[in-house]
Parts: C-alpha cells; sequence; structure tokens
C-alpha cells in the first residue's frame, strides 16, 4: 500500500509538472516571415536593359523588400534580370501555404571576361528597420530557418567541394569585407564557415559540416549567437538536434563595434570567376535554385522557442 502511495503521488507530481511545462507560452520572435503577406515586392525589380558597360559590378541598387529586409542582387550587365528570382512560391511550403524561392544562374561563358558576374540574390538587413538589425557588443540573439533543397539539386562531387561551396545565410556586419560567420553549402552537407581578425583582413577557418542535406525535406535550423570581440559563442541545431558549439570565440571583428546581420538567400561569390563557372557547367550544374522558410530572429537569451521552425507562439 505504502509503494502504491508512493507511485500515486510520484505520478500526480510529475504530470503537473509536465502540464506547468508544456503550458508555458512560447516566447514570441521579434522578426518573423512565413511569406504570407501578397502585398510584399517579392518579384518586382527596376527593369535593366543588357549592357556590355563594364564599368558596374552587376550589383543593383537597394530595393526595400519590407521593413526588415532589402533586395541584395548581384546580375552582370551583360545578363537579363529574368537569371535571378527572388519570388513566393507554392512549390514546397515548411508551413501555410508560400515559402521564398531564391535561384542564380552564372553569367554564361560567352560573356566573359566582363569584370562582373552574377552571383547574388539574397536579402539583407534593412538599415530604417523598427529593430536593430545589428546587433552590439555582448547581445545574445537566436536566429531560425527552414531551407529546402529540391530532388533534381546537383550536389558538387568532394573533389570540387570547396570551389563550388556558397552560403545560403551570412552574418554580415554592414561595412566592407567577407562575413564573421556564414552558412554555407560544401558538398551535400551544410557547414559552419567562421572569421575572425579585423574586417578587410580576416582570418578564414576551415569551415565544420553539420548535417547531410536531403533533397526535397525540410532542413529546421536554429542558430544562437553571443556577439563579442573575445567572448562569444555559437551554437547550431539541425532538426532540433544540436551539431556545433564554440565558446569564448570571436563574433565580432577586433575593428567593429557591432556583430553582423542576419542575411539569407543565394551568395555564390566564387561563380565571380570564370573557371569556377566553367567547372559548374561540365558537372551539369547551370543554375542553384533553394527555397526558404519561417525566417525568424529574436533578441534575448533563451530563445529556442521563438525561433525553432514551426513552433506558434
Amino acid at each position: 500500500m505504502y509503494i502504491f502511495f508512493v507511485l500515486y503521488f510520484a505520478g500526480f507530481f510529475l504530470q503537473n509538472c509536465q502540464k506547468e511545462i508544456s503550458s508555458e507560452p512560447n516566447k514570441v520572435p521579434h522578426v518573423y516571415l512565413n511569406f504570407e503577406r501578397s502585398f510584399e515586392p517579392f518579384q518586382e525589380m527596376a527593369d535593366r536593359p543588357v549592357s556590355s558597360d563594364v564599368n558596374s559590378n552587376g550589383c543593383l541598387d537597394d530595393v526595400a523588400w519590407n521593413e526588415y529586409y532589402v533586395y541584395d542582387v548581384c546580375v552582370a550587365t551583360t545578363c537579363p534580370l529574368t537569371d535571378y528570382a527572388i519570388e513566393r512560391s507554392t512549390d514546397y511550403a515548411r508551413s501555410d501555404a508560400y515559402s521564398l524561392r531564391f535561384s542564380l544562374k552564372p553569367t554564361p561563358l560567352d560573356k566573359w571576361p566582363m569584370g562582373e558576374a552574377t552571383h547574388r540574390a539574397e536579402l539583407r538587413p534593412n538599415a530604417f528597420s523598427p529593430i536593430a538589425r545589428y546587433p552590439k557588443e555582448g547581445e545574445e540573439r537566436w536566429y531560425g530557418l527552414s531551407v529546402l533543397f529540391p530532388e533534381d539539386f546537383i550536389f558538387a562531387p568532394a573533389t570540387l567541394a570547396s570551389d563550388l561551396r556558397f552560403s545560403i545565410a551570412q552574418w554580415q556586419h554592414g561595412s566592407e569585407g567577407s562575413p564573421i560567420l556564414a552558412i554555407e553549402v560544401y558538398g551535400d552537407k551544410l557547414a559552419v564557415a567562421r572569421s575572425s581578425g579585423i574586417s578587410t583582413q580576416t582570418e578564414w577557418l576551415e569551415p565544420q559540416n553539420l548535417a547531410d542535406i536531403k533533397r526535397g525535406e525540410w532542413l529546421d535550423l536554429v542558430i544562437q549567437i553571443k556577439w563579442s570581440r573575445s567572448e562569444g559563442a555559437i551554437a547550431v541545431w539541425v532538426d532540433e538536434q544540436k551539431y556545433y558549439e564554440v565558446k569564448n570565440v570571436p563574433t565580432i571583428y577586433r575593428d567593429l563595434d557591432n556583430g553582423g546581420g542576419y542575411k539569407v538567400g543565394l551568395y555564390y561569390w566564387r561563380w565571380q570567376y570564370r573557371q569556377t563557372v566553367q567547372d559548374a557547367f561540365n558537372l551539369g550544374i547551370t543554375e542553384r535554385e533553394i527555397f526558404i522558410d519561417e525566417l525568424r530572429e529574436y533578441l534575448g537569451v533563451d530563445g529556442y522557442s521563438a525561433v525553432v521552425p514551426g513552433n506558434r507562439f
């Protein structure tokens, strides 16, 4: 009888604890984009005629996309703007009906050398955002997104995984120089790439692999960053499993006062070089296309529930 009561009350206590934990409301992200709002100018870009002018590097002027982001697009002046796309799509959706489709085609070989290339289709932080887009020393922020690589996506082979890598998310500090942190595609894997030093003379660190990419399936990412010149920390979860964690590392360049703003989309910097484009074409890679959904950001500690894709608040 004594054992029965002990077990009964233990079960009652655990049950009520579980209810209390599960009933705790999720934190609300400071930025949440699920791409359901049709009034945002997803496919509207200023028309530009094809030109042979080599004085431009192909990067278009800023165009506001919404209160948090602006277009950041680099398309060679010898190529039509239809060689890239940032648009809502119903082909895939992590939640609700839409996701955002990013696609990019390299400059054709017969257009080289022109001094510029088609290599970027991203959304960059809006400096006039209602929340600060660039974190300060000591801040902690959480970031979430879901990414899908379609069934016909061609992975770069191991021999060219580095030369044909590209980023799908990066934390750019808003001035010249490489991002201090990026999520890259390395062959058939996601990878974390970091830099240190000063913003214009970065010390690049070899990317570390995260999870394998499975075509046609959503990958849910959560990234936690403590922003600091010397005591920073980074953790990355993929599909709710922690794959990466470092502490006491620089997450702000020594010469800057702020960390990186959250930037998403396709940045294929290697397509600025003709040989890399040739290598891609040799493998049958004529376009890169990904889908992103559930874009989130939370300012503060313990923000996992606010940014994990699929969680409601």
